[in-house]
């Protein structure tokens, strides 16, 4: 699923050119794990980010592209599957609520051994639901949109500088 959005100063604009250029996108370890879209056509452009899960729905791959960097990255998040009764969630990235079925905690392997999970939208709208949730309220979704960006960007920093002991 491709995320859309409207014109805004912080969208970032990006293209695919190759399924081996998508695959490039993603650390080693996680090639591995990746299962491209079926209906997937290169080349492709890509508005803010791209998302889309495998068909188990165990796995949920981002790809973005920050301004200062040369090239897309991707990574691939492990659903975390919920124990007990549905509850009520609130995402960390883009401040929605929902369900333990909407909001979920989705993990990136650092090593073997280590991983960060992130409490965030099972499905990676939050771009999209943070401009619904402006456009409910009249306001702009720019600051918002920026301070996404800033905590993908993090999730990014945080997976090169982790080094294990």
């Amino acid at each position: 699923m491709q995320s859309q959005i409207s014109n805004f100063q912080t969208e970032h604009l990006f293209s695919i050119s190759s399924e081996e250029e998508l695959v490039q996108c993603f650390r080693a370890r996680d090639q591995k794990k990746l299962v491209l879209p079926a209906n997937l056509k290169f080349p492709f452009s890509v508005q803010s980010y791209f998302t889309w899960k495998e068909s188990s729905g165990v796995y949920t791959y981002l790809v973005c592209k920050m301004p200062t960097w040369d090239l897309p990255r991707g990574v691939v998040f492990k659903r975390t599957a919920p124990s007990g009764e549905p509850t009520g969630g609130l995402c960390n990235w883009c401040n929605s609520y929902g369900s333990s079925e909407d909001i979920g905690l989705l993990s990136v392997a650092m090593s073997a051994n280590v991983s960060n999970s992130y409490l965030i939208c099972q499905d990676l709208r939050c771009i999209e639901k943070i401009e619904e949730s402006a456009m409910r309220a009249g306001k702009s979704p720019e600051k918002h949109i920026h301070e996404l960006y800033h905590k993908m960007a993090k999730l990014f920093e945080n997976i090169s500088n982790y080094r294990q002991d």
